[in-house]
This record gives C-alpha cells, structure tokens and sequence, in this order.
C-alpha cells in the first residue's frame, strides 16, 4: 500500500477495512493508488481516485507511505524521477527484515499490522485535514478529466478493434464483485488502467515477476476457490498458449468460468514487422476451445463484442466454459511506464 502527501497528508477512514499483503495504496490529500494485485482495497471508483494521474501525483508528494508492498519496480522502487526525490520515505511493515530491504532509503521505518497502524494514524488526525487538500483534489481531478476526454483517452473507434476498446466493453459487460484475471503484454498494461476492480482480492495478474501464461491458472483456481462469483480471465493471445490446454481442466472439473482472448497476432505489439519471433498468426482458440467441450465464439467487430459476451455469460451461467475470441489491432502499443531503456 503507498500513501503519500503533496503538501499535507491525511488519512480517509472509509475503505482501509481488511487490508491484506500485496495490497498498494497511495494517498496524496486523500487520494490513494493501489498496486495491481491490491486493486478493490479502496474502490476504484471511490471519490478520491484519480487513476491516471498516477505519475503527477507521486513525482509532487511530499511524504510517501508505503504499507502492504515491496518496495520493487512495480512501485519503481520509490525512487526519483517517478517519485519526488525530496519526498519522506515512510514504510508500514509486519516483518521488520522487510524494512531494509530496498534501493532507495526508508525514513520512518514502523513494524506493525497495516490495518492497527492505519487506524492509529485515523485516529490521530481525527477530521483534522478534511478541507485541506481541496485545491490539490481538484488539480487531480481535472486533470483526470483532461485525459479521460483527450484523443484516445476511452477507446479509438476506427479501424480495427483497439485492445483499449475490448477493455471497454469488458468493464461495462463485468459485474461489480467479478474476479478479473488479466495477463498477457499489451492488454495487461491496457487493462491495468482502465478495467475497475471494487473488491478486495478480486484481481489478479502475473504479479511483480511478470510470470506470463498464469492467467488462466489463475481463473481456473479463482472459480474453485469461489464458485458463486463471476470470474473472468482476460488474456493475450501469446500468454494465452502457454497455458491453453487449462480450459481442459475448467470443462473436467466443471468449473464456468469466461475466458476473453486479446488476438493480436503474436507477441507485444509491432506496427512495422521487424520484430524477430513476434509473429504467431491468429489462431482460431475459439474452435480449439469447443473441441474441448466449451462454448467458443470468434469477434472481428466492435459492436459484436457486448453480444458475444453476453451469450457467452449465458453460457457460463448453464455451467459451461466459455471462451471469447477477440481479433485486435497488431499495431496498438500501451506506452505505459518504461522499466529498462530496451523494450520488445
């Protein structure tokens, strides 16, 4: 969890309830950012959230908190020029060898439970900083709003599916409380930002390694951990292979569960064909899915999409697997945060 401060920082009481391990938050003025597999620890859509202006946030916080997460590069270790360099560096930690263990230096270092520790900060500030970070609110919120209304800032329209679009469409067609499995290259980092998650412990991905090809594993045991609720696993087409043969598992074990591939063609995204290995072509998963029992479905349109998810919950709800097959733009690149200066 990482709470920071831009000029003062506050803590809110709604939404720190049952905060567990791996669980990201960062609050500058009341406002909060969560990691990937912390996202539903606050609501997305919680007046406070300001998703995309993550990055403005962090590089203009005076006091960063960090509570329920490594410091590693999903956070980018903390460390300038995504974090204000001049920041205080405050770190919330059950397991005290945890402390020292980061590139860049902790300032206030406290060993305890995230949650007790939490609800002493509450309790100390007691409503003190209700109205003081209104205009910092407002700056975030608009500028949230900018980028929300800008070129791109939903989904193009033209051409061919954008990942970005099949986003959409999933968002809107998902309920509240689904599980969300999302793995893959481009539409993990697409779907990073613009698909919500509100509950706790409803989302997951290929987590701070990166370890490709665990989403449909991952759905597969989220269905048998939690049979009543919808679980859907976004993949793409690439991470999707390594572990396809998982629908055989989800069919024999009778676990419903919707899987929606992003078939982009290959791997990552690559406008120009240059890039060695990429191409794998577009596999027709749909069929393969119902030679193994499964309802399968192939989308070429955009205006397809909401349907063929819709019959395909029907589906599920009857108790089969069902599998949506998406054709996406090979061109469409998430220009998300960089984490080297080379990049497949």
């Amino acid at each position: 969890m990482r709470i920071a401060r831009a000029r003062r920082h506050g803590a809110d009481r709604q939404g720190h309830e049952g905060l567990e391990r791996d669980a990201g938050v960062c609050s500058e003025g009341r406002q909060f950012y969560t990691t990937p597999q912390g996202r539903g620890v606050v609501p997305d859509d919680h007046p406070y959230s300001y998703l995309t202006m993550r990055s403005n946030a962090f590089r203009d916080a005076d006091l960063i908190i960090i509570l329920g997460t490594r410091m590693n590069y999903v956070i980018a270790h903390a460390a300038p020029p995504r974090s204000n360099k001049d920041a205080t560096i405050a770190r919330i930690e059950i397991d005290p060898e945890e402390l020292g263990m980061s590139a860049r230096s902790v300032d206030i270092p406290i060993v305890g439970d995230c949650k007790s520790v939490l609800q002493q900060l509450i309790d100390a500030v007691d409503g003190k900083t209700a109205d003081r970070f209104q205009g910092w609110r407002q700056k975030l919120a608009e500028g949230e709003a900018a980028k929300r209304r800008g070129p791109g800032g939903n989904y193009p329209t033209d051409g061919d599916i954008h990942p970005l679009r099949l986003c959409e469409e999933v968002k809107n067609f998902m309920q509240r409380d689904a599980i969300l499995v999302v793995d893959g290259q481009e539409i993990l980092n697409f779907g990073r930002q613009s698909i919500p998650t509100y509950t706790p412990g409803h989302r997951l991905n290929s987590g701070p390694f990166g370890t490709m090809g665990v989403g449909l594993p991952f759905a597969v045991g989220a269905k048998a951990a939690k049979p009543s609720t919808q679980v859907i696993c976004l993949h793409g087409d690439g991470s999707f292979g390594q572990n396809a043969m998982e629908l055989d598992t989800a069919v024999r074990h009778k676990l419903p569960l919707l899987c929606i591939v992003s078939l982009n063609g290959g791997w990552t995204a690559d406008a120009e064909g240059n890039k060695p290995g990429r191409y794998l072509g577009y596999t027709r998963y749909d069929i393969m899915a119902q030679g193994l029992g499964c309802h399968g479905e192939y989308v070429e349109q955009p205006e397809d999409i909401r349907p063929a998810l819709e019959r395909a919950q029907k589906k599920v709800d009857e108790g089969m697997v069902a599998l949506v097959n998406v054709k996406t733009d090979y061109r469409a690149r998430a220009t998300t945060v960089r984490f080297s200066n080379y990049m497949t």
